[in-house]
């Protein structure tokens, strides 16, 4: 700082000031340079802080090798034979999901003579009985979440039920924003909220995750004044993050994980965050490799820079919570880390 302090007392303000009086506009062109200069390096310097050298070379090679891609395709002669070869991958994919069936009517158009409830229902049980993956034997991974059949009769059951019921009106419907409001604070419970949480049902975990975004972003905004808000994510966070800074046209940095725990990086999120920084991410746990993130530590680095923070649960849901109930060592990732502001879940 005295060595900063010694430097700015050794500029000639005096005469600075006079070349913009007598030089305006080249004053004004040598500001903007100096600032994007500036700009530049302090996104160099943060971005190098974050990734490391060689990461960042690596990135600049992608960077270069993507914008020499682009290039070849559209030179003449070559981009045409890319592009060939890219509408042929493109055909035979979408080849491999459209495959018709022998004897198999293809329904393009509103039917113009009515069908009965047999006809309907037969067309639906061929839909459904369709040769895919047998994932009702294990062969799939990811893709259904059930609780076996039994528990698939009873929510069929209350799905008839409801199923022409619309949450928008609660005034006609108070039974369901009843259910809605048990629901959620039964889980606010499991997680530890206090009276004061709050939350809402969604269509799924990638909503829920866009929801707590849109909420971060609209309190950075009405009560820290940031005008180009921006996240902060593990590699490793759910893809719903990435289109949420889409959708909210916002900043996002995403900071990598430890190779041997496949945790995030907690110093390499620290060194991402910046004035703008409204959120950051953990998850409990993460979809590609199953892991906690260090959310103690995240909490007390949200408390620290006075940003939210958000645990992504969707994966973790209902057995996080009761891991030390089961014999396990507990974690903690709940509303009992005082860094937390939302959290999402849902049946997985």
């Amino acid at each position: 700082m005295t060595n900063a302090m010694s430097t700015l007392a050794r500029v000639d303000w005096q005469r600075m000031a006079s070349f913009a009086v007598a030089n305006p506009r080249q004053a004004l062109i040598n500001t903007a340079v100096a600032y994007f200069i500036f700009r530049q390096v302090t996104k160099g310097i943060k971005t190098m802080s974050v990734y490391g050298l060689q990461k960042v070379l690596t990135h600049l090679w992608r960077a270069v090798a993507g914008g020499l891609i682009r290039t070849v395709r559209k030179a003449p002669g070559t981009g045409a034979v890319l592009q060939r070869s890219i509408d042929k991958v493109v055909k035979d994919i979408e080849k491999s999901m459209n495959v018709d069936l022998p004897g198999e009517t293809k329904y393009e158009t509103i039917p113009i003579q009515p069908m009965t409830d047999a006809e309907i229902l037969a067309i639906l049980k061929r839909r459904q009985d369709e040769p895919g993956v047998d994932w009702r034997n294990g062969r799939a991974s990811g893709s259904v979440y059930h609780g076996g059949e039994e528990l698939a009769r009873l929510t069929n059951e209350a799905y008839a039920m409801f199923n022409l019921t619309n949450p928008l009106h609660p005034g006609v419907f108070p039974g369901l924003r009843r259910i809605e409001a048990e629901v959620v604070r039964m889980v606010l419970n499991l997680y530890n909220g206090t009276a004061e949480c709050c939350g809402t049902t969604t269509s799924g975990g990638t909503e829920s995750i866009i929801m707590a975004v849109r909420a971060h972003v609209v309190w950075g905004r009405k009560t820290r004044g940031i005008e180009k808000p921006n996240i902060v994510i593990p590699i490793t966070a759910h893809a719903a993050f990435n289109k949420a800074a889409e959708y909210f046209d916002i900043g996002i940095t995403v900071v990598p994980v430890d190779p041997k725990t496949q945790r995030v990086n907690v110093k390499a999120m620290k060194r991402a965050i910046d004035s703008d920084t409204v959120l950051i991410v953990g998850s409990s746990a993460t979809y590609p490799h199953g892991v906690c993130d260090d959310l103690a530590a995240l909490s007390d680095l949200a408390l620290q820079k006075k940003v939210g923070f958000h645990v992504d649960s969707c994966l973790g849901s209902f057995i996080m919570p009761f891991l030390k109930e089961a014999g396990f060592p507990e974690v903690v990732c709940d509303f009992r880390l005082p860094g937390v502001t939302s959290i999402s879940c849902d049946t997985h």
